[in-house]
């Protein structure tokens, strides 16, 4: 392999996020370079021995890791306001931004409810904490239930269809239009209906066994939508009770910037 005298800045942008994370004859390969030109150029930015690089991640490789792409300028200002970790780290005349896995997982299990975990590839970030497995299951079966694309003509007048038929619980709307409850009220005012879902008995006083299995779902990182999955309520029964579970000291907010699901 000839020697390829001069690093672009996508290159060396590849090798930075990659070192620690990908074996270095991948990046070597991915860079067709040679193993020992790669190990030269981590050497001369100070990205440290290979086997203790994998102690922090860039912002770009954790934003790409969990959303598929790094172009999340919203969320990762958001995030940084609310304490995401983020430290500069700088290589000679340059820097860029990075967060050490400790201080992130922390942070993340902290704020579980504002992170979705569904694109997260198990190891891809290194070694994962025990929490992360059912959160990512949560948000993977949240992503598969529920739509996040626009309302469409046929979805429109199916909800209409629904609706006029006087049969149906929001709970049992969402199921088959799958949406969220929430979205359906919302989508109901945008459009004008004025026919109303059947009304289910949230009146009926919470069961023992019911409030243990939402504690328990809420602390694993369900929401209240998927938590009505598992128990004979609506999700705006579901993220009431947990409100006022909140709000009797009996749960604590999995995030300080949320006090619900």
């Amino acid at each position: 392999m000839g020697q390829k005298p001069n690093w672009t800045q996508e290159e060396l942008n590849y090798l930075m996020d990659s070192w620690g994370q990908v074996s270095i004859a991948t990046i070597a390969k991915n860079l067709k370079r040679s193993s020992l030109g790669v190990q030269l150029k981590a050497g001369r930015l100070g990205l440290g021995p290979f086997l203790d690089a994998g102690e922090y991640v860039t912002l770009n490789k954790l934003m790409t890791e969990l959303f598929g792409y790094s172009g999340r300028t919203y969320t990762v200002k958001q995030w940084i306001e609310k304490g995401l970790p983020v430290k500069t780290k700088k290589v000679n005349n340059c820097s860029f931004k990075i967060i050490y896995l400790t201080d992130w997982w922390d942070w993340a299990e902290e704020n579980m409810t504002l992170i979705d975990f569904s694109k997260l590839e198990p190891r891809a970030l290194g070694k994962e904490p025990k929490w992360l497995e059912e959160k990512r299951k949560a948000d993977i079966l949240k992503n598969r239930q529920f739509k996040s694309i626009p309302w469409t003509k046929a979805d429109d007048a199916l909800l209409i269809d629904m609706l006029n038929s006087y049969k149906y619980t929001y709970r049992e709307l969402s199921l088959r239009l799958q949406r969220t409850e929430g979205a359906i009220k919302r989508r109901m005012i945008t459009l004008g209906i004025k026919a109303r879902p059947l009304k289910m008995p949230n009146h009926n006083k919470w069961k023992d066994e019911e409030v243990k299995l939402l504690i328990h779902l809420y602390y694993k990182g369900y929401c209240k939508n998927t938590i009505a999955n598992y128990i004979n309520r609506s999700s705006q029964a579901c993220g009431g009770k947990i409100e006022r579970l909140i709000k009797d000291g009996i749960l604590r907010p999995r995030s300080e910037f949320r006090s619900s699901c």
